[in-house]
């Protein structure tokens, strides 16, 4: 069994991860240019805009961001008057979220910045590498959503889907191969 005290910090996920995110916030900091935005304000702002009408709660499901930090961030948010929150159709304890005309044009501005700086993100790595990437992050995300047994059963279950996709056009064409061939 390896020493406990034999821990490599320069290849931990975790520590690894860590300084991903410090790089992609510098690079969404600096692709914003003098939009005064946080990624986690950006990313309630593309909640909202794919949805007005939000409550707090679904905007945690979208986002991804614990519910505290959301209730402050979306507090402060409105208080900036970039949102407005109105008590929910039909749940008196929920707050709909919605834009104003200055939180809509502040994510339209915003926009271009986060697609440089995923571009910029993604620049970093070789080319046949960046969607192995988004993949591999996709998945953490939904091991984060799901819990991780349920993450490696859903995997599990692409993997055979995948599988069997691949069998099935393998057979297709073996079908047509022949068909060509009479």
């Amino acid at each position: 069994m390896a020493d406990e005290a034999d821990f490599d910090l320069a290849n931990s996920p975790g520590h690894l991860l860590h300084r991903a995110q410090q790089f992609a916030s510098d690079q969404f900091a600096e692709a914003s240019g003098g939009v005064q935005i946080t990624q986690r304000q950006f990313a309630v702002l593309c909640a909202v805009n794919e949805q007005e009408g939000l409550t707090q709660t679904q905007l945690v499901q979208a986002t991804g961001i614990d519910r505290s930090t959301l209730a402050e961030l979306v507090s402060r948010m409105a208080s900036k008057g970039l949102l407005i929150r109105e008590k929910a159709a039909g749940d008196a304890r929920a707050n709909a979220v919605r834009f104003t005309d200055t939180g809509r044009e502040l994510f339209n501005s915003a926009i271009a910045g986060a697609k440089a700086a995923d571009h910029a993100i993604l620049g970093a790595l070789p080319k046949n590498k960046r969607a192995s990437f988004a993949e591999a992050l996709i998945r953490i995300s939904r091991a984060s959503d799901l819990g991780a047994e349920a993450a490696k059963a859903e995997a599990k279950k692409a993997k055979i889907a995948a599988k069997k996709a691949k069998a099935k056009a393998a057979e297709k064409d073996k079908k047509k191969k022949k068909k060509k061939k009479k």
